[in-house]
Formats: structure tokens, sequence, C-alpha cells
């Protein structure tokens, strides 16, 4: 490459001025030919003599130094100490990603105890670093304007390169296995936006693999909506829908829907890509549903709920139930909306704890100290867990549980 230095209208090769012994317009009398000297200056740079004479100029290099050789070396110390503060910046970045933890706190001010995660575990390993602790303690709380990779906007960039990246991974893996299926369920955050859980199956290794991809913002829940959103994540990942070989959705109409729905318009796109209802979807409607029907069922698990809040609503009624059932065994436990394996567990803690439960009972119902109202709820709940048809749906559903755990050993 050819070091040009321009002097009034002509201009020069560097390295032919000081060491060329031919005469020529780039080493001596200048070059000025403008019209044609793009020609010229790249068949100078191609010669053999300018080859040589820049060989010559690099061995000075090395052997006498630059007069600039100072410069370049703190250039390159402080290269070295950035790389070093990224590098542990980006260490914390991924422990903190890698456990789902959140990362910023009330205010972004190293020493104070409202920092987040984030600038705390900075501070944490400074105690042990003294690299760190000097870099933190010269450029933290520096303010706006001034370069200390320790504000939140350089950890939101790290964070977004980081999952750009896993994500090309996956994408990469999933294109070599070359078919997949898709699973997508949106559910709304706590800034209110609805977002789509985007999630892929594929084979690795003669083994299946399930990766989540992104969140995709939704703006619907329309079957139409959801399909746009679907086929324009897969086409800017430059995923073919045509290797799709299976969809998994919830029950709902829009998702499910055998004539208008997701499936059904995926499967338009793709005829390969096959429906399966999502076994935990379904396992859970038909438990509501079977439970739904029966009127002794929806009094019993209400019955259950009711123990359980009644007991949860006092920390001195918790204390005393603690200190009959003693350690070692379960207490009652909350019924949960979305999962029907969470009804099971709770009437299992019930069993095991039955004589328990309504030794508490007594004992509040017999303690003076109570108020009258959680003397009467207590007599109340004792009254219901004497009675037959609440005795016999416990064991009814302990052994429907034992049933499943055997057929499931079997």
């Amino acid at each position: 490459m050819a070091i040009i230095l321009t002097f009034n209208r002509f201009c020069f090769c560097f390295a032919c001025t000081l060491f060329s012994s031919k005469h020529s317009n780039f080493s001596t009398t200048g070059f000025d030919d403008w019209k044609n000297a793009l020609k010229c200056i790249s068949g100078h740079e191609n010669g053999s003599e300018h080859h040589k004479n820049m060989l010559t100029y690099s061995s000075r290099q090395r052997e006498s130094g630059q007069l600039d050789s100072v410069l370049l070396k703190q250039l390159h110390n402080e290269q070295l100490y950035w790389q070093n503060v990224l590098k542990r910046i980006v260490a914390v970045v991924k422990f903190l990603s890698s456990r789902g933890l959140p990362f910023c706190g009330n205010n972004e001010t190293i020493g104070s105890d409202q920092n987040g995660n984030y600038l705390g575990t900075l501070e944490l390993l400074s105690q042990f670093d003294p690299f760190l602790h000097e870099h933190m303690k010269k450029h933290g709380n520096s303010g706006k304007g001034n370069t200390s990779y320790l504000s939140a906007n350089i950890c939101e960039e790290f964070i977004c390169l980081m999952g750009n990246k896993v994500l090309s991974e996956i994408i990469s893996e999933l294109k070599k296995a070359k078919y997949y299926s898709i699973s997508v369920d949106s559910t709304p955050d706590l800034s209110h936006v609805d977002q789509l859980t985007f999630t892929v199956r594929y084979v690795k290794d003669l083994a299946p693999v399930e990766r989540f991809l992104q969140f995709v913002p939704i703006h619907g829940h329309g079957a139409e909506h959801l399909e746009t959103v679907v086929l324009n994540f897969l086409q800017e990942n430059e995923i073919s829908i045509s290797d799709c070989r299976g969809q998994s959705y919830d029950n709902a109409s829009n998702m499910a829907g055998q004539y208008s729905g997701l499936q059904k318009r995926i499967k338009d796109k793709s005829e390969s890509a096959l429906f399966i209802p999502c076994a935990g979807h379904s396992l859970n409607l038909a438990g509501n549903s079977a439970a739904g029907c029966c009127l002794e069922a929806i009094i019993f698990f209400d019955f259950v709920q009711c123990l359980y809040n009644f007991f949860s609503a006092s920390t001195h009624r918790w204390q005393v139930l603690l200190s009959f059932v003693g350690k070692g065994k379960k207490i009652v436990k909350q019924l949960s909306g979305t999962r029907w394996s969470a009804r099971a567990d709770a009437v299992t803690c019930l069993h095991d704890s039955y004589d328990e439960i309504k030794k508490a009972l007594e004992f509040l119902i017999k303690d003076i100290s109570q108020s009258k109202e959680t003397q009467n709820d207590a007599q109340n709940l004792i009254t219901k867990m004497n009675t037959f048809c609440f005795s016999g749906m416990i064991f009814f559903v302990i052994l429907m549980k034992h049933r499943r755990f055997y057929r499931k050993k079997i």
C-alpha cells in the first residue's frame, strides 16, 4: 500500500522518496498527472520497486522504532484496560441472565443499597478484584457523557447482543436439523403488553431439543393476526415454513379451530405441519371439566381452599397449625387456578395431616383468646371435616392420584 504525501500540487510516495535508488515521479520530481491518477498510482503500488521500499521501511520500523511509539504503546494499554473492564461486565451480565435475575434497581448510584443486582454484583467483585475496584473508584458515579461501562444503557446493550447471539445459534441448529415443530402461546407481562412466546422443537444429536426463541409483542388474539406474526417471525429469521412438521397450542378456538384457527392456517402453508393439542392444557381442561360437572367436587375443593384461607389469614393460626403438624409432615396448600396438579397436592397434604389439622382446629375453638368469629369458623370447618362425604372425597382423590402414579410406573 502506497503512503502518499502531497506537496503543493504534487504527490510523492513516502517509502520510495526515502529509500528508492531510481528516479521516478513518485520519488523525486513528484506526480501531477491527475487525469490518469488512479491508473498510475495503482501501477506504482503494485511495482517491485515500491514493494522493496515498503519492506525496507517496515524493517527500519521494527529495528529503530517509530517516533510515535510511546503514543502507540499508550493506545495499546488503553485498549487492554477497557477490554479487561468489558470482560468483567460481560461475566456479570451472563451470570444474572442465566439465572433470570433482575438487573436494575431504584437508582444507578454506586454504593447505594438500591442500585440493583448489576451494580451490586460489580461492587461485590470489586472487593476481591483490585483492578475493578480502582476502575469503579475512578469512573463510578461519573454521570452522563463519561465512559465507564457501568450504566444501565451499556448493560441493556450487552443483553441485546447476547440475546441475538443465542438466537442466531439456536436458529443455526434448527436450520441444520431442517425439520421442526412450533408451539406458541400469549400472556401479558407486568407492563400490560401482550407477548407471544415462540418455542421450537427439533432433533439434535439424535435427541429432541426444545428451545425458547423470543417474546413477540402482539396486538390481538385473532387467528389471522397470530398467523401474520408467526409467519413474519419465521421469514425474518429465514426459517422455511415448508419444513414445519408439527404445531402444538392450547384448545382455544382461535388456536385449535379446525376451519379458521391458527393451526388450520399454518397447515394450509405446510401440509405436513400436524396439529397436536398441548397435553398440559388438555389435561388441565379435562380435570377442570370433570370437577366442574360434579357439585360434590366443587363443594369439596371450595372447602379445601377455605381451610387454607383460614389458617393463612393469621400468623398465630399458622403457628398453631405448625405446632400440631410438626416437622416431616405436609401442611395445607393453596389451590391453583391453572394447574390441576396443585389440587391433588393440596388434598394429599390434607390427607397426610388430617388428624393434626383437626386437633389444631379444636385447639382454636377452645382458645378463649380467639375472637368469637374465629372460633365459629373453626367449628364450621371441623364439622365439615367430620362428615362421611368429605372423608370419601379425600379417599377418592388420593386413590386416583396413586392410580395415575402406578400407571406411569408400569
